[in-house]
């Protein structure tokens, strides 16, 4: 070999020696790539004995994540996160029926309970997102319903947090529609719900208008939509929703009591001021206060609601004395709305209005903050109920078995 040659070797051997090393750098993640696919196919095969042949669920649950970690490119990949979401959706039921069933079955009901039965349907909630899925639908129905109950029931005071799920519950029961994968569900779980969100959403909103003292002709026709609701036990069936139109109008005749009262002396009673604040106090009292009450005392007839009997026994009695001196006319007064509340007012045989009936003391019309039923809410008609609170428990979906042969 020459000089020159070994020069020239010399020169190019550095250039050798970068090829032959561009050439390992190449075939090394070749190497390595075909390991991690090697171990990807035994994770697998793994994976799908655990979830599909021995059907464990809480190891399935941990592989199917750490499946979707390790091994992002897995052709198991949309099945492993359907187990991991049917997990959690799963567990997140089960958590939310335990509070359910703590809040209704475990006497006394307290607020805590309450608390964590909201905690629980907003984990659920979170779970499942979609507000047209029958499981999301049960569970925003039952809390709704849950604080309806508790708010009505004096136990819980956050109305404003109440408004917010019935709000939320209207809106998604009012506008759901099922599709044909989902009808079965929507008739199981959604349509017995449907009447007691809508009944008792309406009657809460009105409720809440008359403790906050906000305004009354609203909260009237929030309970006039919750009566146009035709349940067994709800909407115009429940004697709830003529009690609270029974305390705003009774708001009203304390008002105008408050006016004649008011009024200078004796000559402006028995003159024009005073007739015509007697002819507004009449006619609420003819057309509206004692009908309403005469209407909860026809719709009071189950053992939950005599405590509610009770308050408006007393102020339509003495109401219906002061109007129409014929206590033996009384009973057969209510007996016109025991087959259907909603009919117009019966007009009732009213004495002649005179100034010296004003002047006698005023009827007292009882406590207006009494406690309602606190009972769990009937099932509507047709209703599937498994737990006594308007349904059974939520639907669960189970694993999606992955089609097409697995691996070897």
């Amino acid at each position: 070999m020459t000089v020159e040659d070994k020069f020239h070797m010399k020169k190019y051997s550095p250039l050798i020696a970068l090829t032959l090393l561009a050439s390992c750098v190449t075939l090394a993640p070749l190497r390595a790539n075909a390991q991690d696919d090697d171990k990807m196919v035994a994770f697998e095969r793994d994976w799908y004995d655990t979830c599909y042949q021995k059907k464990d669920n809480e190891k399935c649950y941990q592989q199917s994540k750490e499946l979707l970690d390790k091994f992002p490119a897995s052709k198991y990949r949309p099945n492993a996160e359907k187990n991991v979401k049917s997990y959690d959706r799963n567990k997140a039921s089960e958590k939310f029926q335990a509070a359910l069933d703590a809040y209704y079955k475990q006497s006394p009901q307290d607020a805590a309970k309450l608390e964590a039965l909201f905690a629980a349907g907003d984990g659920y909630l979170q779970v499942e997102p979609d507000q047209q899925n029958p499981s999301h639908l049960y569970v925003l129905g039952q809390m709704a319903l849950a604080g309806h109950q508790a708010s009505l029931g004096r136990i819980y005071d956050k109305l404003d947090k109440v408004k917010a799920y019935i709000d939320r519950a209207m809106k998604s029961f009012g506008s759901a529609q099922p599709s044909e994968a989902t009808k079965k569900d929507f008739d199981d779980y959604v349509v017995p719900l449907k009447d007691l969100v809508m009944a008792n959403g309406n009657q809460f909103l009105g409720f809440r208008l008359i403790e906050t003292k906000g305004d009354q002709n609203q909260a009237l026709d929030y309970l006039g939509q919750a009566i146009r609701v035709k349940g067994k036990e709800v909407g115009s069936k429940d004697p709830i929703n003529y009690w609270l139109r029974a305390m705003v109008y009774n708001n009203q005749y304390t008002d105008l009591r408050k006016q004649y009262d008011s009024l200078p002396d004796d000559a402006a009673k028995t003159g024009d001021p005073g007739k015509e604040i007697l002819n507004k106090v009449n006619e609420l009292l003819d057309t509206k206060l004692v009908p309403e009450y005469a209407r909860v005392l026809a719709t009071a007839n189950r053992p939950d609601a005599k405590n509610i009997y009770d308050a408006a026994k007393q102020p339509f009695d003495q109401l219906w004395e002061y109007r129409t001196g014929a206590k033996d006319k009384a009973d057969e007064y209510i007996k016109n709305y025991a087959g259907d509340p909603t009919i117009n007012s019966v007009p009732i045989p009213a004495k002649p209005a005179d100034a010296s009936s004003m002047a006698a003391p005023a009827p007292t019309t009882g406590s207006a903050n009494i406690k309602m039923p606190t009972g769990k809410p009937s099932a509507a008609p047709g209703g599937k109920a498994a737990n006594g609170n308007g349904a059974k428990s939520a639907p669960a979906k189970g694993k999606a078995k992955p089609k097409g042969r697995r691996r070897n």
